[in-house]
């Protein structure tokens, strides 16, 4: 079994975005783009590119169809340095993909998708050995199934559950009950705990059911995260911002880097702000995801937080 410090399981897809000068207001108007890019999308997957580019050894496990846009995802992820050998492609489905609209200025994005026709990641489909070989699990529970198996194995085996928490389905729960991180959307917390615009609160409904660490992702307000202690809030960085599609993918997966190296809340906060700031420089989730050694240059630590003076 190969060594992987993290592995995912979750969704992936491809990404078509444009940058347009307006969006179109009226349905009948059209619209020149001033740029396009296809790249792969889909939290867990640009979470663990997100790891991979900062230097932890990644391994994704996701279900895809055996088309041009499956295949696209999977070389996508290759290229990142994420293994997919425990990938499952499905013969004869279509592979998801969204189109994206992108407002030149502002980064404001409208998300076109689909779910395409390739079915959920069973968890008889799963190589539950290499799931769990890692030190963190990585999940975004839309292979709930899936997820849910591989989460109950990982907590016996002493591997650190991580989710990024953005849609709020059936099973989520139990999965939550099973992680030690869980990083939500506002939109989650929102939903998920009724907890309207008190986000303390919202995160002593999540510490509740289990996980040591919650936080909350408020887009241009930055983060709130807490340990049960205390609760640490960080504004986000100022940018000049393309695009703002993948930021809350690349936040998670630079929290999860500073959560595998034992940092502080406030450091890790800090770190994934500014992670999630400098992808937004450029368009799609994926190209301005920067290096460590960027990061750090761009918030001015002389290395990372155990070897600061």
């Amino acid at each position: 079994m190969k060594g992987f410090d993290v592995v995912g399981i979750g969704y992936t897809c491809v990404d078509l975005l444009g940058i347009a000068p307006k969006y179109p207001p009226d349905a009948d108007e059209k619209t020149e783009l001033l740029e396009f890019s296809m790249q792969g999308g889909g939290p867990a997957a640009t979470g663990l590119v997100t790891l991979s580019r900062l230097g932890v050894k990644t391994a994704f496990i996701t279900k895809i169809g055996d088309d041009f846009f499956g295949r696209f995802a999977l070389e996508e992820l290759r290229r990142e340095g994420v293994d997919v050998s425990g990938a499952v492609i499905e013969r004869g489905a279509s592979s998801p993909f969204a189109f994206i609209i992108v407002e030149r200025g502002t980064g404001r994005r409208t998300i076109l998708w689909t779910r395409a026709t390739t079915s959920q990641l069973r968890p008889e489909e799963v190589d539950m050995q290499l799931a769990t070989s890692g030190r963190m699990l990585y999940l975004d529970g839309l292979q709930m199934e899936a997820s849910l198996q591989a989460a109950k194995l990982a907590k016996e085996r002493d591997v650190i559950v991580f989710l990024d928490a953005d849609t709020v389905q059936e099973g989520i729960d139990e999965l939550i009950k099973l992680c030690d991180v869980v990083i939500a959307s506002r939109a989650f917390a929102r939903e998920f705990t009724g907890c309207d615009g008190d986000y303390e609160k919202a995160l002593r409904s999540i510490l509740s059911l289990g996980p040591r660490i919650a936080g909350i992702t408020l887009g241009e307000r930055g983060c709130i995260c807490s340990d049960g202690r205390r609760v640490v809030f960080k504004e986000a960085f100022k940018v000049d911002v393309v695009d703002t599609t993948g930021a809350g993918d690349v936040f998670h997966g630079a929290f999860a880097y500073g959560v595998l190296r034992g940092w502080d809340l406030e450091s890790i906060a800090e770190f994934s702000n500014a992670t999630a700031a400098l992808k937004c420089r450029k368009l799609g989730g994926r190209p301005g995801i920067p290096t460590l050694e960027e990061v750090l240059d761009f918030l001015g630590w002389e290395g990372e937080p155990s070897s600061r003076s």
